[in-house]
């Protein structure tokens, strides 16, 4: 029987691919001119582009990590607490650059939704592997 699509619940695999995607979405919007200033690529957009490839690569390789021993558990865990963090610094940038290029309300929401999607959804593996691998810590 199958369910719904409005009532299905997120698969655990799709958050790399949920951060692999916002990472290629972040790199194609900041290099149009039109909306992200060229002017503004070393001190604002480049460090956009980099917090959003390095949430993608903290959330690889977290999810890459084989947990075995509580050395491997607590690489993991270090992994997917930065990918958290980075979200978190990701959504003070977006507001900075909310006023800085004038970005629309639209885009923005999108963003938004999107990075804490991907945060929320982090801290939820993190909650999830502390009770999975609860021998290990």
């Amino acid at each position: 029987m199958s369910v719904q699509k409005d009532k299905r619940r997120p698969g655990k695999l799709t958050l790399p691919v949920m951060a692999r995607k916002h990472a290629k979405w972040v790199i194609q919007i900041t290099k149009n001119p039109k909306w992200f200033l060229p002017e503004y690529n070393h001190m604002v957009t480049d460090e956009i582009v980099l917090e959003a490839k390095n949430i993608n690569r903290y959330i690889w390789s977290a999810n890459n990590i084989v947990v075995n021993s509580p050395e491997d558990y607590e690489e993991r865990r270090r992994a997917q607490e930065t990918a958290a963090r980075l979200c978190n610094d990701l959504l003070a940038d977006i507001e900075l650059a909310k006023s800085i290029f004038h970005l629309r309300g639209k885009r923005v929401k999108y963003w938004t939704e999107t990075v804490v999607e991907i945060r929320n959804r982090t801290r939820a593996w993190i909650k999830s592997d502390a009770e999975r691998y609860k021998k290990y810590r």
